[in-house]
């Protein structure tokens, strides 16, 4: 008599380096693996130094971006309610927003939906979590994991 082992999928995620399935990446990028004789001066000690901090740079920029996004659009909303972009901007082509550039219109969207439930729906949404973590903890449940990703956290102090 024999028996069958069932066993979930592993989880699917970058490969480990070094492993045959990141040397096929890494061929597939055109790229040779460490150790191979050959210097690529793309991945340099100077070379990725140099990444992470350019990285850094961005992140820093789309932070920064981000609050003036915000700044600019507050501005946007406080002339509209004052009237100003009815009395200085002529309409939209199509009577809809306001004429910037003969090729730029400005349109005002109403904001999304936003859902408030009952006591009722929300008891059946906690319901449903403790199931959910019921079936995460007893193996029920079977997961994936996504792309990898780079974090940056810039030091303290």
């Amino acid at each position: 008599m024999t028996a069958t082992l069932t066993t979930t999928a592993p989880a699917v995620g970058e490969p480990a380096p070094g492993t045959p399935e990141a040397l096929l990446l890494l061929a597939t990028a055109g790229v040779l693996p460490a150790g191979t004789g050959s210097d690529d001066p793309r991945f340099s000690l100077e070379s990725i130094t140099t990444c992470v901090s350019r990285l850094l740079e961005v992140k820093q920029q789309q932070d920064l971006l981000a609050n003036e996004q915000k700044a600019l659009n507050e501005q946007l909303r406080l002339a509209h309610l004052r009237g100003d972009l009815l009395t200085l901007l002529p309409a939209g082509k199509d009577g809809n927003g306001y004429q910037i550039t003969p090729d730029l219109v400005l349109n005002r969207r109403p904001g999304r939906k936003q859902w408030s439930y009952s006591i009722d729906c929300k008891e059946i949404e906690c319901q449903l979590k403790a199931r959910q973590s019921y079936e995460q903890q007893s193996g029920v449940a079977s997961y994936s994991v996504g792309a990898a990703f780079w974090e940056l956290r810039a030091g303290k102090g």
